[in-house]
């Protein structure tokens, strides 16, 4: 059975507003932030129904150029997305979360990626509302750090709360 990530899938190849963006020329004074932000400008800036999917699986591109920019794209793109969570930045795979302006209001895009030498994908997703609550996926619905047993305190409070859903268990 096909997987929506394959090559030659519409999701993939037809319409795609990362494929394009990464194929068009760059300017003299691109970066990848101002190429991150442009992309997340396009996604937000679609208008259609309710959600809409974007996939891009590195195997499918064959611009040379999209190619070479995938990899620092998506890592810039966690960083990002971290920063605006306040949580540590996953660089080689895990899950975006953005909220940007767009025609009709405020737009949420959210996406899973990887991001490892020889799998590169993403998958993002439009939302035109928030989107339900998910299991956060860095202390799978615990709430706790799973990091928390390698810090130490000699006294006063130990906080072991998930810096990404601050204890919640899920992600808003």
């Amino acid at each position: 059975m096909a997987q929506s990530h394959e090559k030659g899938d519409p999701i993939v190849t037809a319409n795609n507003p990362i494929i394009d963006l990464l194929s068009t020329p760059l300017g003299p004074d691109w970066t990848v932030e101002k190429l991150a932000e442009q992309l997340l400008g396009t996604i937000a800036a679609q208008s259609s129904g309710e959600t809409q999917e974007f996939v891009l699986d590195a195997d499918a591109v064959t611009d040379r150029q999209s190619r070479r920019l995938l990899r620092p794209l998506l890592a810039c793109l966690a960083i990002k997305s971290a920063a605006e969570v306040g949580i540590p930045a996953e660089l080689y795979g895990g899950c975006f979360s953005f909220k940007r302006l767009g025609p009709e209001g405020p737009v949420w895009i959210l996406g899973q990626f990887e991001n490892r030498s020889g799998s590169v994908r993403v998958t993002l997703r439009r939302f035109n509302s928030p989107p339900p609550p998910t299991q956060c996926r860095y202390c799978k619905g615990s709430g706790i750090d799973p990091r928390s047993h390698h810090r130490f305190t000699t006294g006063g409070h130990d906080d072991r709360r998930c810096p990404r859903c601050d204890g919640q268990g899920t992600i808003d």
